[in-house]
């Protein structure tokens, strides 16, 4: 199933930890994953792209956790030898400005880091435990997003398909019949140039055969009509296929091209324009799938 790489998907959990995430994916050559966490969680980052690694292969993904709880432990630390340096440097200040009164306790309190209120050590696994179903969630929601957007990406995608393949049934019609035509108005031209000659019947066939040789589509055909097969199996596939599907968009690129310099029809290049136009439009669009 063709996904695509933008989406959004969000989820919760309110188990022990009330956890919410965000995921917003656009996107990328290849799978980046940037993960927001509140400073003191910092340590899941590595769990949680991992843990996406192994459900998306492309795009680049945002990914907002948060976490609302206020039943975490928290305690106020008190940084002893700070508030004792401070207490001394007032105490000098205090001396060498004249300053009357006391230093009061209230004072050192509000000086900077004295106190810090700092949340308790949680296990990780607790953590992880709460954050994991809503880490899911969200992921479960953005698949959903992009395998919807993927499915209308391929109608896109199969349409034009369709449209070059029965470019390519027109170029193979056409080109049964371009030696039989070449060899025919090259006795035209020779008859209207020189009326009273005689030709050499076998030097003509010669140049008929060689024209036919040096013109023959069959295996750029053939090739063609292979990579159109491919690309359509390929909207079955599981897992990213997104590169794949240029690869062979490109392939096709190249043999529209060695048609039109070998065909030298003019009906058989105004179709090769059309599938080029149609592929340049393929090549755009599997840019946007995984």
């Amino acid at each position: 199933m063709i996904r695509s790489m933008t989406g959004y998907g969000r989820g919760e959990n309110q188990g022990k930890f009330h956890f919410v995430v965000e995921i917003r994916s656009v996107n990328h050559r290849f799978l980046e994953v940037f993960v927001r966490l509140p400073k003191p969680w910092l340590f899941l980052d590595d769990k949680i792209k991992n843990h996406i690694k192994g459900k998306i292969k492309r795009g680049r993904l945002d990914v907002f956790v948060n976490l609302y709880d206020e039943n975490l432990p928290v305690d106020i630390k008190i940084d002893k030898n700070l508030a004792s340096n401070y207490y001394k440097k007032l105490i000098e200040l205090k001396n060498e400005v004249g300053f009357e009164g006391p230093i009061s306790l209230s004072l050192l309190s509000l000086l900077p880091d004295v106190l810090k209120l700092e949340e308790d050590a949680v296990a990780e696994g607790e953590l992880w435990e709460s954050l994991m179903p809503a880490l899911d969630q969200a992921l479960d929601n953005l698949i959903i997003m992009r395998t919807k957007e993927g499915e209308n990406l391929w109608k896109d995608l199969n349409a034009r398909l369709e449209l070059i393949k029965s470019k390519v049934q027109l170029i193979k019609e056409r080109a049964d019949v371009v030696p039989q035509e070449y060899r025919e108005k090259l006795l035209q031209n020779l008859r209207r140039v020189y009326t009273d000659v005689t030709f050499d019947q076998d030097r003509i066939e010669a140049e008929a055969v060689l024209f036919a040789e040096k013109s023959n589509i069959t295996e750029e055909v053939v090739r063609l009509e292979s990579h159109l097969a491919q690309m359509q199996e390929l909207s079955s596939s599981s897992g990213a296929v997104g590169k794949k599907m240029d690869f062979i968009a490109q392939e096709m690129f190249r043999e529209a091209n060695t048609i039109s310099v070998k065909a030298s029809d003019y009906s058989i290049s105004r179709e090769i324009i059309d599938i080029k136009s149609e592929l340049e439009k393929i090549r755009e669009q599997v840019q946007n799938i995984e």
